[in-house]
């Protein structure tokens, strides 16, 4: 009786095994049944459902434009308007916007909720001066804070800047010499106390610059710029009593200040060009007609 009593015991707990092994099996199975129909209709919601940028205006976001427009950003993208946006690439897009002139850099995110849009993020190039290759026509490039030259109509919610220089249809700068002529360019402001107007860079070697009614030749952009252009500020007292003859300052010279007088005529501090008066300096013809003879002063 004993026995017969432990074999039943052995028969129901492997019956229960038996049970429950085939429970787990049917939970996984069921387990697995959900999750691929999970993924079945989330694929099928992704390809049926319409996921799509179907509005420049509202389904594009541009931020951080100050000088390049939405409406320019929205239009190198309008290629995007009914593609599944999981299906579009940002790296391409980011080209895209980068190959706007006055877009430096450009980042592109996906968004599916609360609507599909994208939202673009943009470094722009800022104009830091107008270039002018003709004095005898409208300027139509400005140079970037980059160095990079750019059309003015790339530009159309910021004025061309006031700062002009006179250059060759070769003339280019680098993201460094923009930075060290900016340098410059403040250096004489803060000496003289009016803002520089225009630099003439036709020549390298003589190169000239016009600041307010005083008219500067600097010479080369060579090492000894800066320590030549600090003597501004103790020569500027001194040329009061010439200010009515004052052609121009030559601080191109490393040992001494000459001003160039002559008699001050309105002719006589205007520099002509193949179009006549620009009243900016000139670099082929020493900058100025005169009316008589010159004569120089060392200071």
């Amino acid at each position: 009786m004993h026995v017969e009593q432990r074999r039943e015991r052995i028969r129901g707990r492997r019956q229960k095994r038996k049970l429950a092994r085939s429970a787990r099996v049917r939970r996984q199975v069921l387990r697995y049944l959900l999750l691929c129909l999970l993924l079945a209709g989330g694929a099928a919601l992704l390809t049926r459902v319409p996921w799509r940028v179907s509005n420049l205006d509202r389904d594009i976001d541009i931020r951080g434009n100050d000088v390049v427009s939405a409406e320019q950003v929205r239009g190198v993208l309008a290629n995007t308007v009914g593609k599944p946006i999981y299906k579009l690439d940002p790296r391409r897009l980011e080209a895209q916007v980068r190959s706007l002139e006055a877009v430096r850099f450009a980042f592109v995110r996906r968004y599916l909720f609360p609507h599909p849009h994208l939202v673009v993020d943009v470094v722009e190039e800022y104009p830091w001066a107008t270039l002018v290759t003709d004095a005898g026509h409208p300027a139509d490039l400005v140079i970037s804070e980059t160095g990079r030259l750019i059309p003015i109509n790339e530009f159309p919610t910021i004025h061309q800047p006031d700062f002009r220089i006179y250059g060759t249809s070769e003339f280019q700068l680098t993201m460094r010499q923009v930075s060290q002529w900016a340098t410059w360019m403040s250096y004489i402001e803060a000496q003289t106390g009016r803002a520089v107007g225009c630099l003439d860079m036709r020549n390298p070697q003589d190169v000239r610059a016009q600041d307010g009614e005083l008219y500067l030749k600097v010479g080369s952009a060579d090492s000894t710029l800066t320590r030549r252009l600090g003597r501004l500020a103790s020569l500027m007292p001194a040329i009061g009593p010439y200010r009515d003859r004052l052609e121009y300052i030559d601080l191109s010279l490393d040992n001494n200040m000459p001003l160039k007088l002559a008699q001050k005529t309105d002719a006589a501090l205007k520099p002509t060009s193949s179009t006549g008066s620009t009243g900016e300096p000139n670099a082929t013809n020493n900058a100025v007609t005169v009316t008589e003879p010159t004569t120089t002063t060392g200071i």
